[in-house]
């Protein structure tokens, strides 16, 4: 089953991607020519249950084709799920245009701020900007970390990303995977209760342009422009 997921997860990027020579080679050897193959070398051997032996070396092949198909194109071995995926150096955003962060800890979120506003200066981008992008991570950071690092026992981080648009608009975005929580709908409530509770929330929603929230995939995942 792992080595199925893996190869539909493939097959389904490829035809999307137009990876037209990837996924014709993964679906004449996925569950054809490979179970045929191994089940025809191994059945004198082992009868019956050559077909189940046959479909787990399918996975294992297909799987390394997979591989062999980014080392390939990469003229290296694959390290990270990007290289795997043989994904354009072009796509999405240069490394120079934005910033990533993990919080674990309130340690972390204590210097989200700093770094954050000596990106946005490198980047030309005006102080204001930069000082309210600093202060909005800094704030929902640290309040992912305050009341959804403790609802359970497990370990949990907050992955930041911060771009530098073509626009010139700044975007962060802030991932995490604990339990779901909608800051708009947080932001709402909180109007009709004490003026001075979750100052913070309040202050986010009125320094942006735009803010977001999905959850995807069982992750919360907020954007921000600013």
């Amino acid at each position: 089953m792992p080595f199925s997921v893996i190869v539909m997860h493939f097959m389904c990027y490829g035809q999307i991607s137009k990876k037209d020579g990837l996924v014709n080679l993964l679906a004449l050897l996925d569950g054809v020519v490979d179970v045929v193959f191994f089940t025809w070398v191994l059945i004198r051997f082992i009868g019956q249950n050559s077909i189940y032996v046959s479909n787990v070396l399918n996975g294992l092949v297909t799987t390394a084709v997979i591989i062999g198909y980014a080392w390939l194109h990469m003229k290296r071995f694959p390290k990270t799920m990007e290289e795997l995926m043989v994904i354009p150096e072009e796509f999405g955003v240069a490394q120079e245009e934005r910033l990533d962060l993990t919080v674990r800890s309130m340690e972390d979120v204590v210097l989200v701020a700093q770094r954050v506003q000596s990106f946005c200066a490198q980047r030309g981008i005006d102080k204001r900007r930069a000082y309210f992008a600093g202060l909005c991570l800094e704030e929902m950071a640290g309040n992912v970390v305050d009341h959804g690092f403790t609802k359970d026992r497990k370990r949990h981080s907050v992955d930041i990303r911060v771009v530098h648009r073509k626009d010139d608009t700044v975007l962060l975005r802030i991932k995490d995977d604990c339990v779901p929580f909608d800051p708009g709908e947080r932001q709402k409530i909180v109007e009709r209760d004490d003026p001075v509770k979750n100052i913070g929330i309040r202050l986010v929603f009125r320094s942006v342009h735009e803010i977001q929230y999905q959850n995807i995939l069982g992750l919360n995942v907020t954007t921000i422009v600013i």
